[in-house]
């Protein structure tokens, strides 16, 4: 069975559909953590949440090694670029790897509102550094 997320005609998710198996491992694993969601939100809001950050940062994790891997193939390399880079990647990454980013609807709020306008510069064609 395929994983089906239900929207109301807004386009904001209500339910999902998923095999029985994969609910008792998300289940198990909600047990073991303390995730931080506030109640009176969607449920489906953390989820949302989780998935975008995720995804920007993915995405941008992506971008830098793209852009350094082509600045390192010229012939005369911006070392200063190549370096700009690899500490902007740093940054994401620990990002990325800190799991409490991912436990807290705030904190992924934050992710977004910080690098989802850098990803979006991105992708209008504009170079980061």
């Amino acid at each position: 069975m395929e994983k089906e997320i239900i929207k109301d005609k807004a386009g904001n998710p209500v339910a999902v559909v998923l095999d029985y198996r994969e609910w008792l491992q998300i289940e198990q694993f909600l047990n073991q953590k303390k995730i931080d969601i506030n109640s009176s939100e969607n449920p489906f809001d953390w989820y949302a949440l989780t998935e975008s950050a995720n995804s920007i940062l993915s995405e941008l994790i992506a971008y830098v090694g793209r852009e350094r891997f082509l600045e390192l193939k010229k012939d005369r390399p911006d070392t200063q670029r190549i370096e700009k880079l690899r500490q902007f990647s740093s940054v994401i990454k620990d990002i990325n790897r800190d799991t409490e980013n991912f436990r807290n609807a705030k904190r992924m709020q934050l992710i977004i509102d910080t690098y989802g306008p850098v990803l979006k510069m991105i992708n209008d064609g504009k170079r980061m550094v």
